[in-house]
């Protein structure tokens, strides 16, 4: 009698009739193979398993891997996401947040300077010119003493005007005020010719090159315009033009 070790492994022993073609029969001929272990009675086998491929892993299969995006958001949310409306609205922000980050800082407003006056017109020195003839109080300092109306500014404005006395040209000083036009409180030193008023308007310039005298009329007020040491210079009356213009030669020697 052979003993079990003398055996020929490499031969399976012969099942008597074959193996069973029932596929139930097999299942309970091969021990350890459970109900859900195969296919059962007369159930079709897939192509993918007759072909020995594995199948396409779905949203439900264990062991699938989930996308990031699924799994934050969960699968219904995540394609409206990062797909079509997604990406306008990602887009949107990046073209805003460029906008943002390219645009040049906004510059402060310089300081009205009585448009140094590049804005100042000359309707706005004739309108403050005949508001002071209507007044009751056309000037604030009547004296015809310029060490008296020089000081008379201290406090009342951020600067000291050149104050001259031109009584020698025919032009003697009256005195002065404060006025407000464009934008700004400035000094304003009345003289006289032949009973006319002059009103000299004098503050500081924003532009500090000296300018030739310009002349101009409004409203039948004789107009002159200048620069010099810094200031600008605007006057104005009711007298001639040529009356003004001499007065403007001798103001200018003075100053």
């Amino acid at each position: 009698m052979n003993r079990p070790d003398d055996a020929d492994v490499t031969k399976a022993p012969e099942v008597p009739g074959g193996l069973p073609e029932d596929g139930g029969r097999m299942r309970r001929a091969v021990p350890g193979v459970g109900e859900s272990d195969a296919p059962g009675d007369g159930e079709a086998t897939s192509p993918g398993k007759a072909s020995g491929q594995k199948p396409a892993p779905s949203r439900s299969t264990p062991g699938a891997p989930v996308r990031p995006a699924e799994a934050a958001w969960g699968p219904s949310l995540a394609p409206w996401l990062f797909g079509g409306a997604g990406g306008a609205i990602l887009g949107g922000l990046a073209v805003t947040m460029a906008l943002l980050v390219g645009r040049p800082p906004t510059q402060p407003e310089p300081a009205p300077d009585v448009a140094a006056t590049q804005g100042l017109q000359p309707q706005e020195i004739v309108a403050s010119h005949v508001r002071a003839l209507l007044s009751q109080h056309p000037i604030d300092v009547i004296s015809t003493d310029r060490h008296t109306v020089k000081p008379w500014f201290n406090g009342r404005i951020d600067y000291a005007p050149a104050v001259v006395d031109l009584s020698a040209n025919g032009f003697p000083l009256a005195g002065g005020r404060i006025d407000y036009v464009g934008g700004r409180t400035v000094a304003v030193l009345v003289y006289r010719t032949d009973k006319h008023p002059i009103d000299v308007y004098v503050f500081p310039a924003r532009d500090k090159a000296a300018a030739a005298p310009m002349m101009t009329g409004a409203d039948g007020y004789a107009i002159a315009r200048w620069r010099r040491g810094g200031m600008t210079y605007w006057a104005i009356t009711d007298a001639e033009a040529s009356h003004l213009r001499v007065f403007v030669e001798a103001l200018q020697a003075a100053t």
